[in-house]
C-alpha cells in the first residue's frame, strides 16, 4: 500500500489531529464553545474560513461538513496555495467547485467516535485549520449519528466499505488521508484492508474493530506488498517479514544461505517426540514478472474487492499458501494444541526460475538433512470447481534450443538450403505434435493438463538485416512431459524432427529434468492415508502438476511430497496479467 506515513506532512497532520482531539476536546466540552469562524479568531491573518454542509445521496444519505477559505484582495494565500479566480474575495459563500486545496497536499476525510459527529471537528476548529493550511478537509456523520439516518446496509463489513467507497467517489476525494477515532475504526479498518491503494495515508486514533480481523488478513496483505519479482526480488524484505511473524508465533528461526544472496528461511515448531520424522511445509517467496499496464489494480498494492477477491502478484503463486501455513499454526497454538512430530516451514528463493539456487541446493545441505523430513506439503493450483487438486507428481520440464545453419545471401535472391527453411520444418514438426496433444486433452474428459505433454514455442532468434538472408537461426521450446512418458523415447523423437529438417540442425537442452518420482497415493501408505483421511469430505482429485514446483527436489532425495493449494471456485491465474484469489474457501 502506497501510504505516505513517512512524509513529514502526514506526520504533522497526524500529530495535529491527535493533539486537537485528546487535549483540546475535553477542555472545549467542559468550558463550552462559542461558534464562529476561524477568520474571527485570526483576523490578523486576513483569512476567513467557512464551513458548508451537504448530503451525499444514496442509501443511506450521508451528511457532511467541508471547510474552505477566502482572502481579501491583495493578500497571499496560505502556504502558497493559489487563489483561483472563481473564489470570491471577502465572502462566506462560493460557487461550485468551492473548496481550495494545494495540489501538493492530500485531501483529508475525518470520521468520528461513538459520542461525536462531524460537528465536533467544526467546533474544535480542525476543519478550518486544515483548510487554512491548504488541505481539503471533509468530515462526515456516520449512519445513525448526527444528521445521517441509520441504515441496515452498514451492518456488514462490506456494506461499510461500500459506504466509504461511495463517499470518496461522490465527493471526488483524491486519495485522502483517512482519520479514524475509536468507533469509526469499524468503517476505516475494513476499508484500509480492502481499498488501501485509494488512501494517501491512515491516521488511526485508538480505532475500534481491529480485533475483528484475523492476523492472517493483515499478514497476507503485507506479504503481497513485498516486491519479490524477478529479476531483482527483494528477498531481504521477505525474510525479515517472515522472521517477524515467526517470532510472534514463538517459532524457532534459522537462515541458510545456499549461495550468495539466496537464503532459505526455516521456521520450526518443535514436536514432543523429536525422534519422529518431521512434517515440512514448503513455499517460495519469489514471483514472476508483471506488465503493470495490463493490470486493473497495481500488482503490489494487494487490493481486495467487495466480493472477497484479493488482487496481487503472488496472491495465488504462492504467498497465499505461505500465509495459510502460518495462520494455521497461529490458530492451533491459540487452541493449545501440540503435536508429537516437529513441523518445519521452509521459504525458498528462485522457484520461479527453476529453483537451482533454492531448493535444489538446499536439499543437498546438512541443514536440510537435519530437518529429518518424513512428509512434505508444497504448492498446488487453484480450482475453478469444488474439487481440490492434489498433485503427487509433476511434469518434467525440458527447455530445448534448436539451432539451424544454412546458406547466407542477399535478400533479393532465392537462396537454397537456408536456415529459415530448416527452421520452418522444425517448427512445423514441434507444433504438429503440440496440436495432437491438445486434441487428445480436448477429446478425453478423463485427462487433465498434467496427463499430456504441453509444448510451446517461446523464443525466436536470427537475422542481422532486412536485406540479408541469415546463416543461423535458433528457436526455443518449453516442453513439459508427464511421468507416464518414456523420456528416452521422447528425446529420440526430438532428434528425429531435427534430423528430418536437414543438415546443420542441432539441439541442446537449456534445462532437462529427468526425475519422474511420484508420491504414493495408495491407501496402504501411512502418509497418504493420514492426509486423505483428514480431507475425506473435500472432494480430492489426484493429478500430475503441469508445472514443476520445488517439491520435485524433495522427492528426488527420497521424501514423499504432495502439492496442495486449498483454493476452490477460483480460476487459475498464475502468470496472467491479473492474479487473484477469492479468500473464502
Amino acid at each position: 500500500m502506497s501510504l505516505v506515513r513517512g512524509r513529514p506532512a502526514l506526520l504533522v497532520l497526524g500529530a495535529l489531529i491527535t493533539f486537537v482531539l485528546y487535549l483540546l476536546l475535553p477542555a472545549l466540552w467542559q468550558g463550552g464553545h462559542a461558534g464562529g469562524t476561524a477568520g474571527q479568531e485570526q483576523g490578523q491573518r486576513h483569512i476567513s474560513s467557512f464551513v458548508r454542509t451537504g448530503t451525499v445521496t444514496g442509501t443511506p444519505a450521508i451528511f457532511y461538513r467541508e471547510a474552505a477559505v477566502s482572502w481579501p484582495a491583495g493578500t497571499a494565500s496560505p502556504r502558497g496555495c493559489p487563489r483561483p479566480s472563481w473564489v470570491p474575495v471577502g465572502t462566506t459563500s462560493c460557487p461550485q467547485p468551492w473548496h481550495v486545496s494545494s495540489p501538493r497536499r492530500p485531501d483529508v476525510l475525518l470520521l468520528h467516535g461513538q459520542a461525536f459527529t462531524s460537528k465536533t471537528w467544526e467546533i474544535l476548529g480542525t476543519l478550518a485549520l486544515l483548510a487554512e493550511e491548504g488541505y481539503r478537509a471533509v468530515a462526515i456523520d456516520l449512519p445513525g449519528h448526527g444528521d445521517s439516518p441509520p441504515s441496515d446496509t452498514v451492518a456488514t463489513e462490506w456494506g461499510r466499505v461500500a459506504l466509504l467507497d461511495h463517499v470518496l467517489q461522490e465527493l471526488a476525494l483524491r486519495r485522502p488521508v483517512l482519520v479514524s477515532p475509536s468507533m469509526s475504526g469499524r468503517f476505516a479498518v475494513p476499508f484500509l484492508l480492502a481499498r488501501g491503494a485509494r488512501l494517501a495515508g491512515f491516521v488511526p486514533i485508538a480505532p475500534a474493530g481491529t480485533r475483528d480481523h484475523a492476523a492472517e488478513r493483515y499478514q497476507q496483505l503485507q506479504a503481497l506488498r513485498i516486491n519479490t519479482v524477478h529479476p531483482e526480488p527483494d528477498y531481504d524484505a521477505a525474510v525479515r517479514f517472515l522472521e517477524r511473524v515467526g517470532t510472534d508465533l514463538g517459532l524457532a528461526s534459522q537462515k541458510v544461505e545456499v549461495c550468495p544472496g539466496r537464503v532459505v528461511l526455516v521456521l520450526t515448531w518443535p514436536g514432543t517426540n523429536p525422534r519422529l520424522r518431521s512434517i515440512l511445509l514448503n513455499s517460495h517467496t519469489d514471483v514472476v514478472p508483471v506488465f503493470e499496464e495490463h493490470w486493473t489494480y497495481p500488482p503490489f498494492e494487494a487490493i481486495k474487492d467487495s466480493q472477497g477477491n484479493i488482487y496481487a502478484r503472488g496472491a495465488q503463486d504462492m504467498k497465499c499458501v505461505s500465509i495459510q501455513y502460518l495462520e494455521a499454526i497461529r490458530r492451533l497454538k491459540a487452541e493449545g494444541k501440540s503435536f508429537a512430530r516437529t513441523i518445519h516451514l521452509t521459504f525458498v528463493p528462485d522457484e520461479e526460475v527453476g529453483g537451482h539456487k533454492g531448493m535444489e541446493m538446499f536439499v543437498q545441505r546438512p541443514e536440510f538433512k537435519a530437518l529429518n523430513v518424513g512428509f512434505a506439503l508444497d504448492e498446488g493450483l487453484a480450482s475453478a470447481s469444488d474439487t481440490f487438486s492434489v498433485f503427487y507428481g509433476e511434469k518434467s520440464p525440458w527447455w530445448i534450443k534448436v539451432k539451424c545453419l544454412g546458406s547466407p545471401g542477399h535478400g533479393s535472391r532465392f537462396i537454397s538450403n537456408t536456415a529459415a527453411e530448416k527452421m520452418h520444418k522444425v517448427i512445423t514438426s514441434f507444433l504438429a505434435f503440440r496440436e495432437s496433444e491438445k486434441q487428445r486433452l480436448k477429446s478425453d474428459t478423463g485427462l487433465t493438463l498434467g496427463d499430456v505433454t504441453s509444448l510451446n514455442l517461446t523464443m525466436l532468434e536470427g537475422g542481422v538485416s532486412f536485406n540479408v538472408v541469415p546463416s543461423e537461426m535458433t528457436v526455443g521450446f518449453d516442453v513439459r512431459i508427464p511421468p507416464t512418458v518414456d523420456l528416452k523415447a521422447f528425446e529420440e523423437q526430438v532428434a528425429a524432427w531435427c534430423h528430418a529438417a536437414g543438415d546443420g540442425v542441432t539441439y541442446e537442452f537449456i534445462q532437462k529434468c529427468m526425475d519422474q518420482n511420484i508420491t504414493s497415493t495408495e491407501e496402504s501408505d501411512p502418509w497418504w492415508k493420514a492426509f486423505s483421511g483428514v480431507c475425506r469430505d473435500m472432494n480430492l482429485k489426484r493429478e500430475f502438476s503441469p508445472a514443476p514446483p520445488a517439491s520435485r527436489y524433495i522427492r528426488a532425495v527420497g521424501h514423499p511430497a504432495i502439492g496442495f493449494s486449498p483454493m476452490t471456485r477460483t480460476p487459475v491465474l498464475l502468470q496472467n496479467k491479473l492474479q487473484g484469489w477469492k479468500k473464502p474457501i
